[in-house]
């Protein structure tokens, strides 16, 4: 898997960019703080769905079932095709 940069990714870096001052301070309000809650309920999602994948790819492979492997590895390209 590539290295990708999930949307949600995007509007925090997008949201942090534009709320630093100039001593280089994250300064963060409630109306910030808003838009940034579901994105990390996003990126919290995303890293339970991969990191489950990779792991029952892990268990497949441990067990020598290459098969679920590689279906496993197909999910994991899908998700990637998705975040571009």
């Amino acid at each position: 898997m590539g290295i990708v940069i999930h949307q949600s990714h995007r509007q925090l870096a997008a949201i942090a960019f534009l709320n630093i001052n100039k001593k280089g301070e994250l300064i963060l309000g409630v109306p910030e703080l808003k838009l940034i809650m579901p994105l990390l309920l996003d990126n919290l999602n995303l890293v339970q769905e991969i990191d489950g994948i990779k792991e029952a790819s892990y268990a497949a492979q441990c067990t020598g079932n290459m098969d679920l492997v590689q279906h496993f590895c197909e999910k994991l390209e899908e998700l990637e095709a998705q975040f571009t």
